[in-house]
Parts: structure tokens; C-alpha cells; sequence
């Protein structure tokens, strides 16, 4: 007899509720379950780690049959991976206010660049690093490479912030080398000190500094000679 934690009975009456003609979910229903089974899984896993937290948790904290995650989800490896996808999706989405396609490039980059530090200076990006860094030896059983990070991090912004005003077939792909660069001097110092409990506030002031720099450095070295 299976327990998954909570009654059966009760279980399946809030599948029941859940769910349309031939037993699967309702269509406005389905993104809704997945919603919460991956909003829960994000809780569990921050606050528990991967190790400590169990499908049986987060189904529990979601209102959701185990059965739920696991037509969604081959494991809890699966399911972590797509907490970690889908919060990067959220906490990196480009910022619709975010339009510099007819600025100087020097603006562009910075623009871009600053809108990635400010979101990944966000508790919750924070939060986020803490359990990539806690889990990495995991990530790389999961094939999500530190050149993926970064592009969802940002660098396919920055990237397209200098590429803006380019025709050329492939200039975004071109642009990644500079765009890499640019987030490798700028964010990567800027994480590790918000990791170490440093103010978000001269952490930004410190990180506007700092694009500049790096600006100057790429554009001393080429890097940006075939940009406009």
C-alpha cells in the first residue's frame, strides 16, 4: 500500500478536482499545477538543499498527487533542473522598459549591463547563486554548462545590446565574445560579494564603476572596433 505522507482518499479527491474527461488535468488547470509543483520544489530546494528535499515534499506542499510530478518530471534531478531553469527564465527575463537600439554603444552596453547586475543583485538571484554554487558537481551531471549560466545571466542581453544595430548574418553569436567578457569582469565580482553579505546598494554603485572600466579595456584591446 503506497504512502506518500497524506491520506489517499484526500489525495485523490484534490487530483479529482484537477482534472477533465479521461482523468487528465483540466487545460485551465495544467499550467496552474505546474505552477505550484515548481514554485514548491523552488522553496524546498533553497531552504533544504537537493539531498534533503523528497518528491513526497514537494507534491505535499504543492496540494498534488506524486503522480503529478512524476508525468511531468523523470526524477528529482529532472525536477531540480527545471526549478533552476524556470527561475532563471524569471529573475533574467530582459526588462520591457529596456530599449537602446538607437543609443551610442558605450550606452547600449551599459544599459544592458546594468540591467543584469541590478536583477542578479535581486535576494531572490541571490538566494538562487547560493544553491547553484551549493549544487554544482549536480549541474554538471545535468549538462547545464557555466557558458549556459551565463547566457541566461545575461549575456545573450549584453550580447544583443552590442549587435543592436548590425545586419550581419550571426552578429549576436560575434557580439558573445565581448558580451562574455563584459560579464565575466563585471558580475562575477559584483555575485561573489553579495554572496559574502555585502550591500546591494554600493555593490551597484561599485558594479556602474566597473562597466566602464571594462569597456575601456575591450575597446583598448579591438574588441569592440567593428561595433557601432
Amino acid at each position: 500500500m503506497r504512502n506518500d505522507g497524506v491520506g489517499k482518499d484526500s489525495m485523490d479527491a484534490v487530483e479529482h478536482d484537477k482534472r477533465g474527461a479521461g482523468g487528465r488535468p483540466a487545460a485551465g488547470r495544467k499550467g496552474e499545477v505546474d505552477a505550484r509543483l515548481l514554485d514548491a520544489a523552488t522553496r524546498l530546494f533553497l531552504a533544504l538543499g537537493f539531498d534533503a528535499t523528497s518528491c513526497d515534499q514537494v507534491a505535499l506542499d504543492a496540494r498534488a498527487g506524486k503522480a503529478s510530478i512524476y508525468a511531468r518530471y523523470a526524477n528529482k534531478g529532472a525536477l531540480f533542473a527545471a526549478v533552476i531553469e524556470s527561475n532563471l527564465a524569471r529573475l533574467f527575463a530582459a526588462p520591457d522598459a529596456l530599449d537602446v537600439d538607437d543609443s551610442p554603444l558605450r550606452e547600449r552596453i551599459t544599459a544592458a549591463t546594468m540591467s543584469v547586475v541590478e536583477q542578479a543583485l535581486q535576494p531572490d538571484a541571490v538566494a538562487l547563486l547560493r544553491l547553484l554554487v551549493a549544487e554544482a558537481p549536480r549541474l554538471r551531471d545535468m549538462a547545464l554548462s557555466a557558458d549556459q549560466l551565463r547566457w541566461r545571466m545575461g549575456v545573450g542581453r549584453v550580447a544583443g545590446a552590442i549587435a543592436a544595430r548590425s545586419s550581419e548574418p550571426g552578429a549576436i553569436a560575434r557580439a558573445t565574445v565581448p558580451a562574455t567578457q563584459l560579464i565575466d569582469i563585471v558580475l562575477a565580482p559584483a555575485l561573489l560579494r553579495a554572496l559574502l553579505g555585502e550591500d546591494g546598494g554600493g555593490l551597484m554603485q561599485s558594479a556602474k564603476q566597473c562597466i566602464g572600466a571594462a569597456i575601456d579595456f575591450l575597446a583598448a584591446g579591438g574588441a569592440l572596433d567593428s561595433w557601432d
